[in-house]
């Protein structure tokens, strides 16, 4: 619609959309502005508690405070063990699909690692989802029918809120594919009480919930459902998801499995996955990482975060992976409370006065798809984009902007960096030789990596089978 209409375009009574690079840090400022979030956009989610659904501006900053110190750089280091443990089973499984000759969906493997890596960090206890033969494909799949559900959320406030404390009985018989979510959802809440209640000082030390109860906040920003919600964006963010709408897959559980792990790391499985299409598409590409690793002197038996973050072309991969293929399809919706936001249209010149509580969005798709930021390749897959021209991060959204950015942008950068180090140390593009390979099967970029619709999260096309590797051991 903005290529017809222009770079600004009022998608509805009630918002006003960008699409103009250049003004990324007006609609998304710093703390000298304060921003708010309409209230529809927290029943869309489906975690009106969260930091990420939080409306009020004040609010969103006291509860986001005591969480940043668990994203920091200092505390993700913190997790290398852990997740060297996962990444570790992860390399594992596919040795054993490469031993057997199965085709693997891959994008499963990185949901199930990523999924045990977050829930390990956030709770002190996992699934091991990596150790399931189907990689808790019962699970995910009721995920992403979940998520199938956000735009009906959004048109019919309270709707979500009916949707998560139904009686269960009920659930059953009208909606049984969201049982596994209903069961983590009450696994978190008993969880938070459990941490809360327990005799032991230290029962809290290991998860995310010790900074927020420890934490200025007022007994009503520490209630079990609050901090269930917390959890539950949490999980969702750092499982990601890809591969469409699944119709849902039932399997049998015994009662002690039936807990609920839970938008942070939004982008990790979905982003991870596809620069590992685009790596094995382009075979420069990999090459220049692969020599990137060998110069480094990167030991596959022991590779370690401080080597990894610092590797250009490796940063760049996964800069670039994100810019195509951002975990948030949704609009990145915004208010100012106070203040108007003024634009003048660089081609016409005319000056729009948007006033204060409107609405005002941008799609980081679209900015990450503008010429105007990104050259008439914007479409192509590019590393070494970032490297020539640093300056290209002034219009990256990735991870949103401003005071309300992806709060664990840090830690998805940190565990795609050793998931692709720990892949591509070990494995080369298959071209009929020998060896630990990976080659692509049956996989299109615009059926199955392209998002094709958006549930907040993208999806790619019906049928897409996400992407299929031949693993060769």
């Amino acid at each position: 619609m903005c290529s017809v209409e222009g770079p600004i375009v009022r998608i509805t009574p009630h918002e006003i959309h960008w699409n103009d690079p250049d003004y990324i840090d007006s609609v998304y400022p710093g703390p000298s502005r304060k921003t708010n979030k309409p209230v529809w956009f927290a029943e869309r989610t489906g975690t009106p508690h969260s930091i990420v659904s939080t409306i009020d501006h004040d609010l969103h900053r006291h509860r986001r405070n005591p969480l940043n110190p668990f994203f920091s750089v200092a505390s993700v280091r913190r997790l290398e063990s852990v997740m060297k443990t996962y990444l570790a089973k992860m390399m594992t499984r596919m040795e054993r699909s490469g031993k057997s000759g199965e085709v693997v969906q891959i994008h499963h493997v990185f949901k199930a690692c990523a999924s045990d890596i977050i829930t390990q960090y956030a709770f002190g206890e996992c699934l091991n989802f990596i150790d399931e033969r189907d990689y808790g494909r019962w699970y995910f799949q009721a995920t992403d029918l979940f998520f199938s559900l956000t735009h009906i959320f959004g048109l019919a406030p309270g709707l979500v809120h009916h949707a998560q404390n139904i009686p269960k009985w009920l659930l059953k018989i009208s909606a049984s594919f969201l049982i596994p979510l209903r069961d983590r959802q009450d696994y978190w809440i008993s969880k938070v009480g459990e941490i809360r209640e327990s005799p032991d000082p230290d029962a809290a030390e290991s998860t995310i919930f010790k900074g927020i109860l420890d934490s200025s906040l007022p007994a009503e920003e520490k209630t079990d459902i609050r901090l269930a919600s917390e959890a539950q964006l949490i999980v969702f963010a750092g499982e990601g998801t890809t591969g469409g709408i699944s119709k849902p897959m039932t399997r049998a559980r015994d009662p002690s499995e039936s807990v609920d792990m839970g938008l942070i790391v939004i982008h990790l499985a979905h982003s991870l996955t596809c620069c590992l299409f685009h790596l094995l598409d382009s075979p420069d590409d990999l090459q220049k990482l692969k020599s990137e690793l060998s110069q480094a002197k990167i030991d596959p038996g022991n590779i370690n975060m401080a080597q990894v973050d610092n590797l250009p072309f490796l940063s760049a991969v996964i800069q670039e992976g994100v810019r195509l293929h951002p975990g948030v399809m949704a609009r990145q919706v915004r208010m100012s409370p106070k203040e108007p936001l003024i634009y003048e249209d660089p081609q016409t010149r005319k000056q729009y006065v948007v006033p204060p509580n409107t609405v005002t969005s941008m799609s980081s798709l679209d900015i990450h798809m503008h010429p105007k930021a990104f050259g008439a390749d914007a479409y192509q897959f590019r590393p070494q984009r970032w490297i020539d021209n640093p300056n290209l991060s002034r219009y990256f959204i990735g991870f949103s902007r401003g005071t309300r950015n992806c709060i664990g942008m840090t830690l998805a950068r940190s565990e795609m960096a050793m998931a692709l180090a720990f892949i591509f140390s070990k494995y080369d593009l298959y071209c009929g030789l020998e060896g630990p390979t990976l080659e692509l099967y049956q996989t299109e970029r615009k059926r199955d990596i392209d998002p094709n619709m958006d549930y907040i999260i993208p999806v790619p096309a019906k049928g897409s089978k996400g992407l299929q590797i031949k693993i060769r051991d």
